[in-house]
């Protein structure tokens, strides 16, 4: 779809930012921030946020790039297990869709997009950076085939109903369709880590689980899913970024706001320049986001306000993730022991889990490699931008029409 979203779409956006703003906080203030939050996952069900990257004629609601790119801001602004589980979640639709036989887009995207089926995707391994060197191993066995190997930082590991598992099938990188329930699977106990609470993290081995070929592996048999994995979009870290600190940011201008009038003339001064510092990175890191959703490039009609070169998703994750340490940090030393100890924990959740945001998707480290090599790799004199490839994203939904109707 294209920027015009319908009546629905932005409907459906403004019901996920009241939610994200007005139901978090008090759930949170009520339960332990590391058990599993089942009534807020119900909830985003309820909104129809889990059908949100599916198309209408597959059972979902379709909604734009934009607004599906609102759903991690509004949820990395409330808090980012439920926007991490969300977006492992819409990634793998995105997958089934794109990927899927006729058949597996019947059976699974309409239980997906209604949040009856929430599945997590078993990828890491540690000290893996490339899917041809995954350890993971798919083999035959005669009439069927058979995963062996172990899965690091699977985000929903322990309530998902379903697992994609990338392995290695010969020289292809294949996805299995893993039941968690069935004999051959085991779940580790939670990662011990200071953020990102409350969603499962966890290791899972694969011992001799056996599936059947065609049917349990995403787009059949041998279907090699290499390249997708390599050119995967990293939009929804740059919204859960640009969320966090805006909330950071509302945080820490209450806070001075609150206690104002009870301020020497030079404390007065200092705030005002830390908050003025804090303002204008994050103004920067809305510029990024909303320029990273311009999909406009030079020479079209309608002027774009993106930058030239466009901007790209990898950049922008390594720049506002990077740069939301900087204003979490900010507001802590701001806020002082109001930001490290208080009653109300919203500033301290966000600089807990903002830590892990540079290393989870692709690793900053990685992409400003691969952000190095590209820039060595272009000849002498030449201009960033017309080296720049736009990032793109396909949705193939045939097959899904007459799927929709079978499940629904």
């Amino acid at each position: 779809m294209g920027s015009d979203s319908s009546g629905l779409e932005r409907g459906g956006a403004d019901r996920i930012a009241q939610f994200a703003r007005q139901e978090i906080g008090p759930y949170l203030a009520d339960h332990p921030e590391d058990r599993y939050p089942l009534p807020l996952v119900q909830r985003l069900a309820a909104l129809g946020v889990f059908g949100a990257t599916v198309p209408t004629q597959c059972g979902g609601d379709g909604w734009s790039r934009q607004d599906v790119a609102r759903i991690g801001y509004e949820l990395g602004r409330g808090w980012q297990p439920l926007a991490g589980l969300v977006g492992t979640h819409l990634k793998l639709c995105r997958q089934v869709l794109e990927h899927g036989t006729v058949q597996q887009r019947a059976q699974l995207l309409g239980p997906m997009a209604r949040g009856e089926t929430v599945f997590a995707r078993a990828y890491h391994e540690q000290g893996v950076a490339h899917p041809a060197a995954l350890t993971t191993r798919v083999t035959r066995r005669g009439l069927v085939a058979v995963l062996n190997g172990r899965k690091s930082w699977v985000t929903n590991a322990r309530h998902a109903d379903r697992v994609l598992a990338l392995a290695r099938s010969g020289d292809a990188t294949v996805g299995v369709l893993v039941d968690p329930a069935r004999p051959g699977v085991t779940v580790g106990p939670e990662l011990p880590r200071p953020g990102l609470l409350g969603v499962s993290l966890a290791e899972i081995t694969f011992s001799d689980y056996e599936f059947e070929p065609d049917e349990a592996t995403l787009g059949g048999w041998g279907h090699d899913l290499t390249d997708s994995l390599l050119s995967h979009d990293l939009t929804s870290y740059t919204a859960r970024a640009v969320g966090s600190a805006d909330a950071v940011l509302d945080h820490a201008v209450r806070f001075v706001r609150e206690g104002w009038a009870h301020r020497s003339a030079d404390a007065r001064g200092a705030m005002r320049l830390r908050l003025g510092e804090m303002a204008t990175k994050v103004a920067v890191m809305r510029t990024i986001w909303h320029a990273l959703l311009d999909s406009r490039r030079p020479g079209d009609e309608a002027a774009s306000t993106a930058p030239h070169p466009p901007m790209t998703s990898a950049a922008a994750k390594v720049f506002c993730t990077s740069t939301l340490q900087d204003v979490v940090r900010e507001a802590a030393l701001l806020c002082g022991g109001a930001g490290y100890a208080a009653p109300e924990q919203a500033l301290g959740r966000h600089y807990r889990d903002a830590l892990a945001l540079p290393i989870i998707g692709s690793p900053n480290d990685v992409l400003l490699s691969g952000l190095g090599e590209r820039e060595l790799s272009r000849p002498a004199g030449e201009s960033p931008e017309s080296g720049h490839r736009a990032e793109t994203e396909t949705s193939p939904v045939a097959g899904c029409r007459a799927g929709a109707e079978t499940v629904r």
